[in-house]
């Protein structure tokens, strides 16, 4: 209480000693030193360097080593922008060489559904920023897929429509999971949300935002809630 009553008076400065000491906490809040470009310079690249090779020396003999333990096969050159993806779950994960992994990502492997369900990324596939791939049977991203950041993928509806199955904390049915697959060469938009069921043909685009529902043909661009197909794109 003292404290906060002291501090109620330096903010009302009665007199000259609190605007004394309101006077010099502005001061102390305010003061900058000199700008010299080239110790900033220095300073500025010390902290990325330092920086850097803190998080190149965590992801090389820390989170790579622990990703690649929990994973089936991994292929060569993974790439971890920061940390690890969040694995959720029992079920198998197989990678191809040069995925690349954003921040934030969450893999759920499991669900209690069936007993071997299985994620696979192909070669040379970016999975984005926050990310979330819930597979409760399998889902399978091809190679040269672009996902950006915000896509949620789903091969199930999380839990039972059912009411009182959900209170008892049951998981959904084999009905209400499906497999989900992302063909070679797929460019998944920011915040879009892939579900059940769905298979999302080569070389297609699903712009941001849109919620894929059914599937989308090869070399197309599908936008939308639920997404429709609005042209295609050239082959190649």
């Amino acid at each position: 209480m003292f404290i906060e009553q002291f501090i109620s008076k330096i903010k009302s400065r009665p007199n000259g000693f609190y605007r004394f000491l309101y006077n010099l906490g502005y001061f102390i809040r305010t003061f900058r030193i000199p700008f010299i470009k080239p110790i900033a310079a220095v300073l500025y690249y010390e902290r990325m360097f330092r920086h850097t090779a803190w998080i190149t020396f965590k992801k090389v003999f820390y989170y790579e080593p622990i990703l690649r333990y929990r994973c089936e096969s991994i292929g060569e050159n993974l790439r971890l922008e920061s940390t690890p993806p969040l694995i959720m779950g029992y079920g198998r994960i197989i990678m191809g060489s040069h995925v690349h992994f954003s921040d934030g990502v969450n893999l759920i492997v499991g669900g209690k559904v069936y007993d071997d369900p299985i994620l696979t990324i192909g070669d040379n596939s970016y999975i984005g920023y926050r990310n979330i791939i819930s597979c409760f049977k399998s889902v399978t991203i091809g190679n040269n897929c672009l996902l950006a950041e915000g896509v949620k993928i789903y091969d199930n509806v999380s839990h039972p429509l059912d009411p009182e199955a959900r209170r008892r904390r049951e998981p959904p049915t084999k009905e209400n999971v499906s497999p989900v697959v992302i063909e070679d060469d797929v460019w998944i938009g920011s915040d879009c949300i892939i579900l059940k069921g769905v298979r999302v043909g080569r070389g297609s685009v699903i712009g941001a935002g849109s919620v894929v529902t059914n599937d989308v043909p090869p070399f197309t661009v599908a936008v939308g809630n639920p997404a429709k197909v609005i042209k295609e794109v050239g082959k190649q």
